[in-house]
């Protein structure tokens, strides 16, 4: 069947019509399927942004986190050695600035344990000022693990906790430890294995009970903010635990990946996982 012609005389068949509605066709679908492709990269690109800017805001929001009630006992403790021993208070407050500055100053996307381990013992040089021999402290992290990189004002809020509910309520006081180590975990055929960095902070104050615990973890600020800067730095990769009783005084510990600084700004950057693959079936749904 003849239904038209091109040039030169040569008739367009029904055939010819049939192939170049095919071309067509697969043309136009081509383009949707690109025009649908980057569309999605670009709407996973905003998510991923949006995912940035809820974390940074999020992390601004814990570093403002700063305990009132810990900054009211540090004043209260100054005005009081103003009095008796004046250059303790000045000592005192040189210690306070240097730890709200350290808060402050942690917008950082890391900052190495050492820097880490200053901060808290300028808060536990505050706490001694208040508590004297009824704090003692001790800490044993070996000078090569202070060269290791961690998300900042994760041992701070710890221990923190430690002395607000572990030491304070104690009649005659007790320890506090901060204890670091570097071990290898155990790999399978899925997962390598690697090294992990593992923290400690332990009390023998006067330990808790699992609802207290449980109490704390939901309305309280130490535990909640920590295990969420964790979760904004390493995801699913760190983890917290914690090991208490009435009597017994606490443990927590923190295994985390031993990060570089370019793994550190990755895993802030980042979306996590989970939610980027809830965005990926989202987008295909």
């Amino acid at each position: 069947v003849v239904i038209g012609a091109l040039a030169g005389g040569r008739r367009l068949l029904s055939d010819d019509v049939e192939m170049l509605k095919a071309v067509a066709l697969m043309t136009a679908r081509r383009i949707d399927a690109l025009r649908v492709t980057h569309e999605r990269c670009e709407q996973v690109q905003r998510e991923q942004e949006i995912s940035k800017l809820a974390t940074e805001a999020q992390l601004k929001a814990l570093r403002a986190q700063v305990n009132p009630h810990f900054l009211f006992n540090a004043l209260t403790t100054i005005g009081y050695l103003i009095q008796t021993t004046p250059e303790r208070a000045l000592e005192t407050l040189l210690k306070l600035t240097s730890l709200l500055r350290g808060v402050l100053r942690a917008s950082e996307d890391f900052v190495t344990l050492g820097e880490e381990l200053r901060l808290t013992v300028a808060y536990l040089d505050i706490e001694r000022a208040r508590f004297e021999d009824r704090l003692r402290v001790h800490i044993n992290v070996p000078p090569e693990l202070q060269r290791l990189h961690i998300p900042p004002l994760i041992i701070q809020p710890l221990v923190e906790n430690a002395v607000k509910h572990g030491i304070a309520p104690a009649r005659h006081g007790g320890e506090v430890e901060i204890a670091a180590r570097v071990e290898t975990s155990t790999g399978n055929s899925l997962t390598p294995a690697e090294k992990v960095l593992c923290l400690t902070v332990r009390d023998t104050g006067i330990g808790a009970s699992e609802l207290e615990l449980a109490r704390g973890r939901r309305d309280g600020i130490g535990l909640a903010n920590v295990e969420q800067r964790l979760r904004c730095y390493c995801g699913a990769a760190a983890t917290l635990k914690v090991v208490t009783a009435p009597g017994e005084g606490a443990t927590v510990e923190i295994r985390m990946p031993i990060l570089s600084p370019g793994t550190a700004r990755a895993q802030v950057a980042a979306p996590p996982a989970e939610a980027e693959s809830e965005r990926r079936e989202r987008i295909s749904a």
